[in-house]
């Protein structure tokens, strides 16, 4: 374990061949995650060792199970990181931030680790990145304009107030701005489109 919070590569390389490259939960989603991690993290105080780990494995358990993805991923995390021989404690960290991550989950972050990567999270969900990640969502199960447009309404707009530190809050105010320029102009654009 390095100094500047990063993990060797070992982590990294079992985590990556988890995912795709890309794709809305694709390994270019983990590395923003990763990034703003490091970012948050510094600025409020967070173990960038606990943050580091938790960001690359906080999707991992994806694939196995949509519906619960964070528990899966938490499984997962302990079952990589406990013969790596690291101390239990951190171990133990790490795991409970991957778990209580997910928006859907319901879970409440408690540790300072745990807000971060949700913030992190959250944060990647928003802005002009969050509309390419649902664009990419929408065009991978088959949905239409209306559902992109529908889940940046019922969801993405949501994210600034569930925030829990004050630097992803800085952060997710122009994001949000970018949602709901992009919302406004994509309904009128489809209104327009169907009344033709």
């Amino acid at each position: 374990m390095s100094n500047s919070g990063r993990l060797d590569n070992s982590l990294e390389k079992i985590c990556r061949r988890r995912f795709t490259e890309n794709g809305c939960h694709g390994w270019e989603h983990v590395e923003r995650v990763r990034a703003l991690c490091r970012v948050i993290g510094e600025r409020e105080g967070a173990d960038l060792r606990i943050l580091d780990a938790a960001a690359l494995l906080h999707d991992s358990g994806r694939a196995s199970d949509e519906r619960d993805h964070a528990r899966k991923s938490a499984e997962f995390t302990l079952e990589v990181l406990t013969p790596m021989g690291l101390e239990p404690a951190f171990i133990q960290r790490v795991a409970e931030a991957v778990m209580a991550h997910s928006f859907s989950s319901g879970r409440a972050a408690t540790s300072i680790e745990a807000k971060v990567l949700s913030d992190a999270d959250r944060l990647d969900a928003m802005g002009a990145i969050g509309i390419y990640r649902t664009v990419q969502y929408n065009t991978e199960h088959g949905y239409s304009a209306e559902k992109v447009g529908e889940h940046i309404r019922e969801k993405l707009l949501k994210l600034e107030d569930l925030l829990y530190t004050e630097t992803a809050r800085e952060m997710a105010r122009p994001r949000t701005e970018v949602l709901r320029r992009y919302l406004e102009a994509l309904e009128l654009e489809i209104r327009e489109s169907s009344t033709r």
